[in-house]
């Protein structure tokens, strides 16, 4: 089964090599995939998310979860029960871009917390996330 990282936009030079870092360690362990959804240049915010969204739902598959300020909050246990559901069932992770992500996605809204991230940072933390859970589930110790 695979794991599928959707992201509205792409991310900037800075984090490239972080990213690509993270992103190859964790497909050493799980059929992972990342996949980039241009940005809207539509004038309102509305008219983005919508334009946003027919894209986004053509890339979804299985179980799908879309960060988001206001969804659940989630913790450790939850990314790992995460990273294990993806080795039995499609699970789809969807980040945003400044608008959010509409309704019309669909899928279970979750938090990383009630903070605000920088969409490059944030890439980077859900990746790192995502390996140190993979690495748990295979019994090894991540260095902190």
């Amino acid at each position: 089964m695979v794991l599928r990282l959707i992201f509205v936009g792409g991310i900037s030079e800075l984090y490239r090599e972080l990213e690509e870092y993270y992103l190859t360690r964790l497909k050493s362990i799980l059929k992972t995939e990342l996949l980039e959804v241009p940005e809207s240049k539509a004038a309102s915010p509305e008219r983005r998310l919508q334009e946003e969204a027919i894209r986004i739902r053509k890339l979804l598959k299985g179980n799908v979860y879309v960060t988001d300020a206001r969804g659940t909050l989630i913790n450790d246990d939850f990314m790992l029960w995460l990273v294990k559901s993806s080795m039995y069932d499609d699970i789809s992770i969807v980040v945003g871009g400044p608008y959010g992500v509409a309704s019309e996605v669909g899928g279970e809204r979750i938090s990383f917390s009630k903070l605000t991230f920088p969409h490059d940072l944030f890439r980077i933390m859900l990746l790192e996330q995502l390996y140190r859970q993979a690495l748990a589930l295979r019994g090894v110790k991540y260095k902190k």
